[in-house]
């Protein structure tokens, strides 16, 4: 009787696996969509902060001319400026805060702006808020 050996079957170099050409070429896809994935991830960082600082300055705004806003006439200064610490990220950012008050002629009424400039990534940014007040025997 016969005997039948098992006959293994292979690739057709003979080896089974990967060639380093195919590792590398590999190797190399993955580098270049991490490197994407890289850039994505830091404009985002970016945009997110951009948007808190913008933020910040939206609520300086309103609680300076809350501010103003309470003055009476008499202590209303025509232009005043003050730097404002930042809150976010422990406070190492400066806001800039221009407070003007424009009276408005032949009138007991005021027109009041405040600017709030900061910078960030060599950008200058700013936000205004405007609005009038008419005072009644000088409250």
């Amino acid at each position: 009787m016969l005997q039948q050996h098992a006959v293994r079957k292979t690739s057709p170099s003979g080896s089974a696996g990967f060639t380093l050409v195919e590792v590398v070429v590999a190797m190399g896809v993955v580098i270049v969509s991490l490197f994407g994935l890289l850039q994505v991830v830091g404009f985002s960082t970016a945009s997110n902060v951009k948007n808190q600082l913008r933020d910040e300055a939206v609520l300086i705004g309103e609680s300076q001319m809350a501010q103003l806003m309470r003055l009476p006439q008499s202590a209303v200064t025509p232009l005043q400026t003050i730097t404002v610490a930042s809150q976010l990220r422990g406070g190492d950012k400066q806001y800039t805060v221009i407070r003007e008050a424009l009276q408005i002629p032949s009138s007991d009424s005021y027109r009041f702006i405040v600017k709030v400039k900061w910078a960030y990534k060599n950008m200058t940014s700013f936000h205004e808020v405007r609005t009038v007040r008419s005072y009644k025997d000088g409250k």
